[in-house]
C-alpha cells in the first residue's frame, strides 16, 4: 500500500512538473467575451409583449416581458405593465420587482401608480413607498421639459 501511494505521490509530483501555466512561450487562450444581450430581440419581445398584454392574454404577456428582461428590454412602461400583470396573478413580490424596475428606468406616471385597482394589495408592501417616491421623482423630473414645450 505505501508503495502504491509512493508511485502515485511521484507521478502527481511529475504531472505538477510538466504543466507549464505561466508559460510565456506558451500563453493561454484569451477568454471569449460573453456575447452582449440583443436589443433588438429584446425591443421585438418587448412589442409582442404588449400585443398580448393588449389581446388580454396577460400570463403570456409576461412570460415575453421576462425574456425580454433577460435580454435587455429597459422600456419603463413595459416593466410598469409587467408589474400590474403579475400584481393581477397574485404575485406581489414579482409585481415588486417589476415596478422597482420600471421607477429605476424613469416611470414617471403617479397617477397610474397610484389609482391602478391591480396594485391595491401591493400598496401594502413594504417597498411600496420607495417605488412611489422614484416614481413623483421621475415625474417632478419630466415636469419642466413638458411646460417648456407648450
Amino acid at each position: 500500500m505505501r508503495r502504491l501511494l509512493a508511485v502515485l505521490a511521484v507521478l502527481q509530483l511529475a504531472a505538477c512538473a510538466t504543466t507549464h501555466t505561466n508559460d510565456p512561450q506558451n500563453p493561454p487562450p484569451p477568454v471569449p467575451r460573453p456575447n452582449p444581450p440583443d436589443a433588438s430581440e429584446a425591443r421585438r419581445l418587448g412589442i409582442e409583449a404588449d400585443k398580448l398584454l393588449e389581446d388580454g392574454r396577460y400570463e403570456d404577456a409576461l412570460f415575453l416581458y421576462r425574456r425580454a428582461w433577460n435580454d435587455g428590454f429597459r422600456h419603463p412602461d413595459g416593466l410598469y405593465y409587467a408589474g400590474v400583470i403579475a400584481a393581477r396573478a397574485g404575485s406581489l413580490d414579482e409585481c415588486v420587482i417589476w415596478l422597482e424596475r420600471a421607477a429605476d428606468e424613469g416611470f414617471s406616471a403617479t397617477q397610474s401608480l397610484t389609482t391602478e385597482p391591480s396594485l391595491e394589495a401591493v400598496r401594502t408592501h413594504a417597498s411600496w413607498s420607495r417605488i412611489a417616491e422614484k416614481v413623483a421623482a421621475n415625474a417632478r423630473k419630466d415636469a419642466p421639459a413638458a411646460t417648456t414645450q407648450n
